[in-house]
């Protein structure tokens, strides 16, 4: 096994700035296409979910006491029941507008938001039933077999989603929507084999400091092969931000091209919102405990080689299931997604190694 003398295990130790801010942008990198595949699929505004989304992993940083070195992002278990809400709650004129230009109406997120801050009560409950009785009770109810199942259930529904981003079918670029086996969907996938080898190269191979940010250099090696397509061939495969995204900002410095605050709403009361968002949050919990006891075997598998004592990462599901609730209102409070901490997450560290709070 290849020995990284950079590695940081926990919350106890924390890299020199530069690294920390490699670190950093390598798990932003790695956090943000599954964060906005959420809203781009929902039609909620990409700016919000961004904004809500570190917002709310800061808040979750802080109401876990800085030691679960996890990332809040967009929940994928929420996908059909706002959806269904939008077809349900929408006027006829608001499902075309949120058909054309892939935005709901901002009376429908404010509706979905309600949901969003109820779900919330959801794992907060789960989080202080796990406090008062330990997280031996929960495993009663949520084995390893039920947990485990559901992650893996998790990423396969997902894995028909990789694919379509790998080969960019139905993005718009250029004013064109990408279909298949068109010449940019021939192009997407060259810019995703490029940035895929690369990235399992530099992991490969790469030593020191490098061997742990081989997901940022995969990612700018595909950037570089983007840059190159464009300027020796003509085709710009970068998307552009949708007008009716700029023109919902709630503010803007000129026209918005250099500077343009998030569409910030507000959350409205919806019963239907109340019965078919709130108890999604139930599928989130086993995913959260999953997500805990791989963070503990990956943590303290580098613990043991550095000689430190064990990390009990799984007595800290309470709260992590606390923050989890408590995230939700906030992100919905100013017009995010429900969230949950992510598996990505998790795996970018594995690979690297470094499971550093900061």
């Amino acid at each position: 096994r290849r020995q990284c003398t950079q590695t940081v295990s926990q919350s106890d130790e924390r890299p020199e700035f530069g690294k920390l801010m490699l670190y950093a942008l390598q798990q932003v990198i790695v956090m943000f296409p599954a964060t906005i595949t959420v809203a781009l699929i929902t039609g909620f505004q990409v700016s919000t979910t961004i904004f809500a989304s570190g917002l709310a992993t800061l808040c979750f940083i802080l109401i876990t006491g800085k030691k679960i070195p996890l990332y809040y992002g967009s929940s994928f278990a929420y996908l059909s029941a706002i959806s269904s809400l939008a077809l349900t709650e929408g006027s006829a004129e608001q499902i075309a507008a949120w058909q054309a230009s892939g935005i709901l109406p901002a009376e429908i997120i404010s509706k979905a938001q309600f949901g969003i801050i109820m779900s919330g009560f959801v794992s907060i409950a789960a989080g202080l039933i796990v406090k008062k009785f330990g997280p031996e009770k929960i495993e009663k109810f949520l084995p390893a077999s039920i947990t485990g199942s559901v992650s893996m259930v998790i990423g396969l529904t997902l894995a028909g989603n990789a694919m379509s981003d790998f080969l960019g079918i139905g993005s718009s670029v250029g004013g064109t929507v990408v279909e298949a086996g068109s010449s940019y969907a021939t192009l997407w996938l060259i810019v995703g084999l490029v940035t895929l080898i690369s990235t399992c190269i530099y992991a490969r191979y790469l030593k020191g400091l490098l061997a742990q940010l081989p997901l940022l250099l995969g990612v700018l090696t595909g950037c570089v092969a983007a840059a190159l397509i464009y300027f020796v061939g003509g085709v710009n495969l970068f998307r552009a931000m949708p007008a009716e995204a700029l023109a919902a900002s709630t503010w803007k410095l000129g026209d918005g091209s250099i500077f343009a605050l998030p569409a910030f709403t507000l959350p409205k009361f919806s019963m239907t919102a109340l019965i078919g968002i709130m108890p999604i949050a139930i599928a989130t919990i086993p995913e959260s405990t999953a997500h805990m006891y791989q963070l503990e075997i990956y943590i303290n598998d580098v613990a043991k080689e550095k000689g430190k004592g064990k990390y009990d990462m799984v007595g800290l599901l309470g709260n992590n299931l606390v923050g989890d609730g408590i995230c939700d209102m906030v992100s919905g409070f100013v017009g995010g997604p429900a969230g949950t901490n992510y598996g990505e997450n998790i795996s970018t560290m594995a690979i690297t190694r470094v499971f550093s709070v900061p």
